[in-house]
């Protein structure tokens, strides 16, 4: 999994700060405190929720910015895949027709652009395995980075119980790697700021906010992009 020191995914801007003590009500595991006027993030005990910075009235809260990372993999000559998680239309409801928004991906300069829900398919098939099993003990999904730093950091008897099961990012992942080589360089995209720290064998993370920033930075939009398809 890799994320034993993993980067701390959400920050506090100072100047905007207010001290107004929400963020701290509203963390699940209290992982703010108050430090010299200000609030601050304490990484060990954060599980990327992201639910201060949804909370935050003052903007003061903001998650990890990756976008320059995306860039310096498309730029590395290496072949690229953008991995789209299947909640998309709920955010790009604009877009009625997804193949337009396939388009715009590529347009960013991505060799392939393929649905996590294929991913999530594979997944679904070692759940249905388990659940099937009357043997089987009970188990928690690892679907979700935020669980499973939930329940090492604060369940770690319940750590044997998680899901032996990767996610479907990381499943679709390794079904890229298989079909177009190891050296693939793999971006998700999704709306979670977990899954910014969920595995060092995805390259870049980045959110449905980083894409639409992407795209007005490079003037991309559905009337000057051709539809296409995801990749099979």
């Amino acid at each position: 999994m890799g994320h034993a020191e993993r980067k701390q995914l959400v920050i506090t801007v100072k100047d905007r700060c207010r001290v107004c003590y929400t963020c701290v009500r509203e963390c699940p595991v209290k992982a703010i405190r108050i430090i010299n006027g200000q609030a601050e993030i304490i990484n060990e005990r954060c599980i990327g929720c992201g639910n201060c910075v949804k909370v935050c009235s003052q903007g003061a809260k903001v998650f990890l910015r990756t976008i320059d990372e995306v860039d310096e993999l498309l730029e590395s000559g290496y072949q690229t895949a953008a991995i789209i998680a299947p909640s998309f239309p709920g955010e790009f409801a604009e877009i009625k027709d997804y193949r337009k928004l396939v388009g715009m991906v590529k347009a960013l300069g991505f060799d392939h652009v393929c649905e996590v829900a294929f991913g999530a398919d594979m997944v679904a098939r070692e759940y249905r395995k388990t659940l099937t099993n009357k043997n089987a003990p009970p188990s928690i999904s690892s679907d979700c980075p935020a669980i499973v730093f939930y329940v090492e950091h604060y369940h770690p008897e319940l750590t044997p119980s998680l899901a032996k099961i990767a996610s479907p990012m990381v499943a679709m992942t390794r079904i890229l790697r298989k079909k177009h080589g190891e050296k693939l360089k793999v971006v998700f995209i999704g709306p979670c700021i977990a899954k910014k720290a969920e595995s060092d064998e995805v390259d870049v993370a980045i959110t449905f906010l980083e894409l639409r920033e992407m795209f007005k930075l490079r003037n991309i939009t559905p009337t000057n992009t051709d539809p296409k398809d995801f990749d099979p």
